[in-house]
């Protein structure tokens, strides 16, 4: 099996130079691949880093042109409500009854002056009336400021900013896109970048009088763009919602719009990617232009058209340049290691294949010595099975043996006990009618006692009937005497005549009933004594019975004592038995268990051999090999 592996991997190759092929493989394969995935991740995190520092750059650009023009808004509309303009619409309107509009004009250019000196951004500071001529103005070079006379005034009733203006309702602000100053219909030189914030003034009726609008310098954040800090190869951009350039490092490209030149993104970039940086927002192009290019947009007003955009732009070979560098240093270094391990490798895999080959000759000796053992102990093995085998059979008989006795001796124990079931019954039935003769007797001794008291009653019934007789006996001879008296009498004993003889009658019928009394005394009498002989009789009886039931149940009892100590020794005999059953039940089990692992060792041992024999074979394979 060993010997078909290795001439497949080996191909019929001497191991030596297979190992030194798989050192190959294994060093190489496993550095490539990880060295390739530090590669593509740092290259990757590399330029993620670069993006977002681009992104962040031009995010600070937006953020700090946002930063110069905060507050304007404000700034106008408080100047729009403050008393002074208030003042001038109604001079101006002669609703003014104590002041001049000088005086309100005095007041407004102060106000003017001091909101200039104290924020540096505002060029000018005017209020136009709604003819567009100017009533205040106050302008300022960022240092200084000055309050411009009257007749230096001027009307921008033509110009755009005015009329957008005044289209709005009081409390609007209109801001107007980023272009070079004028005056007097010039462009002034030096170029003065400029946006305007303006807001309409009414009166008190809600007409319209006027704009007040600021200046406010856009150097002040063009600046940033023009002098932000830029790397190798960085270009900063600010572009109107025209794509016109505001800020580009050739001033060539710059303020088209207004000195009549076409330089626009369109110029330079596709329209694809012209269309994404003026649709407002920000984010980051890097397909389309051999640039990476990223974009904010700035909206100063976000419900007017005009907007600004920040831009940075960085070739794409500068910002990968770092990315490049790194690939070419980390290839290098993989190449350097490899030189470096595989002599090493080389060199170990030779000490390597010279153990291989004394540990070769060592198994194949050691091989042949355990065949030659196995063998042995493969045939004491078979022995021993054997040996186990005709035990176990020998154990199984006397299992059987032993079963039977115990079921017999189990059969035995359930007749003693039906038997000891039986006499406990008849020893209770004996005890019963021992119980019924004790009660007998006392009821015979109960009728004697009786019998005894009515023989005593019937002899006192025969006193007195012989009492009663000899009473009428007396009566019969008063009644007669008392006749005779009667009869002496005559006539007056008539009466007692009578009486006497109904006392005679009463007394013979008394004599009758005691003497019939008599006889029935004497016939009781004469049944009362042979009701006591039978008593008698029947008394002895009933004693010779008792003594004969006392004897019976004495037999019972012990009967049943002897059957009770059958029932213990069956019993005793039953337990046993069943415990010699468990025991060879056991030795079963433990004889099969080592019948079962007798065969398992001697199956074991035929594979050990087998395996060993194999093991010789193959040793002797990569003794050839190496």
């Amino acid at each position: 099996m060993w010997a078909k592996f290795l001439k497949n991997l080996t191909n019929q190759k001497k191991l030596q130079n297979q190992i030194l092929l798989l050192l190959f493989l294994s060093s190489l394969i496993p550095v490539s691949i990880v060295g390739l995935y530090g590669i593509f991740s740092s290259s990757t995190a590399l330029s993620e880093v670069s993006e977002t520092k681009l992104e962040d750059r031009v995010t600070d650009d937006a953020e700090n042109i946002d930063a110069v023009l905060e507050g304007i808004n404000e700034d106008v509309l408080f100047l729009s409500k403050i008393p002074a303009i208030q003042g001038i619409i109604r001079s101006e309107t002669a609703s003014e009854g104590n002041q001049s509009a000088d005086v309100w004009v005095d007041q407004a250019q102060t106000i003017f002056e001091s909101l200039m000196q104290a924020k540096s951004q505002y060029m000018q500071l005017r209020f136009l009336d709604e003819n567009g001529q100017e009533i205040v103005r106050v302008d300022s070079d960022g240092t200084t400021t000055t309050i411009i006379p009257e007749s230096e005034l001027q009307n921008k009733g033509d110009r755009g900013y005015f009329v957008e203006t005044m289209k709005l309702e009081p409390g609007e602000v209109y801001v107007s896109p980023v272009n070079l100053n004028q005056e007097q219909g010039k462009i002034e030189t030096p170029f003065k970048p400029v946006i305007r914030y303006a807001t309409p003034v009414a009166d008190a009726a809600g007409t319209k009088q006027g704009i007040v609008i600021a200046n406010v310098f856009a150097n002040k954040f063009l600046r940033y763009i023009e002098d932000a800090n830029l790397s190798e190869g960085e270009t900063a951009l600010l572009v109107n919602a025209e794509g016109y350039y505001l800020s580009h490092p050739d001033d060539e490209k710059e303020w088209g719009f207004d000195l009549g030149n076409d330089e626009t993104l369109a110029k330079d970039y596709s329209d694809q990617i012209v269309e994404q940086i003026l649709q407002g927002g920000q984010g980051l192009i890097g397909t389309g232009s051999n640039e990476l290019i990223s974009y904010a947009t700035v909206d100063p007003a976000p419900n007017q058209p005009g907007f600004l955009v920040a831009i940075r732009t960085v070739p794409k070979s500068t910002i990968f340049a770092s990315v490049t560098a790194f690939k070419v240093v980390a290839t290098l270094i993989i190449l350097i290691s490899l030189a470096a391990v595989l002599p090493v490798g080389v060199f170990r895999t030779s000490q390597l294949a010279d153990l291989l080959k004394q540990i070769v000759t060592r198994i194949s000796t050691s091989s042949q010595e355990i065949f030659s053992t196995l063998e042995e102990q493969e045939r004491v093995a078979s022995q021993q099975a054997a040996s186990v085998n005709e035990t176990t059979t020998t154990m199984d008989e006397l299992e059987a043996s032993s079963r039977q006795s115990a079921e017999q001796a189990k059969a035995a124990v359930s007749a003693a006990q039906k038997a000891l079931e039986l006499t406990q019954g008849g020893t209770q039935a004996v005890g019963e009618t021992l119980e019924g003769m004790y009660t007998l007797e006392n009821k015979v001794g109960a009728i004697a006692q009786q019998i005894v008291r009515l023989s005593e009653q019937a002899n006192q019934i025969g006193s007195i009937s012989q009492l009663v007789s000899e009473l009428a006996n007396k009566t019969n001879m008063l009644a007669l005497n008392s006749s005779v008296e009667a009869v002496r009498a005559g006539e007056h004993g008539k009466g007692f005549s009578v009486v006497a003889n109904e006392i005679r009658k009463l007394a013979d019928q008394s004599q009758q009933s005691a003497d019939k009394i008599g006889l029935l005394v004497s016939e009781i009498q004469s049944a009362i004594n042979s009701t006591v002989m039978v008593t008698d009789e029947g008394t002895k009886t009933v004693a010779s019975g008792v003594q004969i039931a006392q004897k019976t149940n004495e037999a019972f009892t012990g009967v049943a004592d002897a059957v009770d100590k059958v029932v213990l020794n069956n019993q005793q005999i039953s337990l046993n038995l069943k415990q010699q059953v468990d025991a060879i039940q056991q030795v079963v089990e433990a004889m099969e268990t080592i019948n079962k692992g007798a065969k398992e060792t001697a199956t074991g041992i035929n594979q050990t051999k087998i395996g060993t024999q194999q093991l010789n074979e193959t040793s002797l394979e990569l003794q050839e090999m190496v």
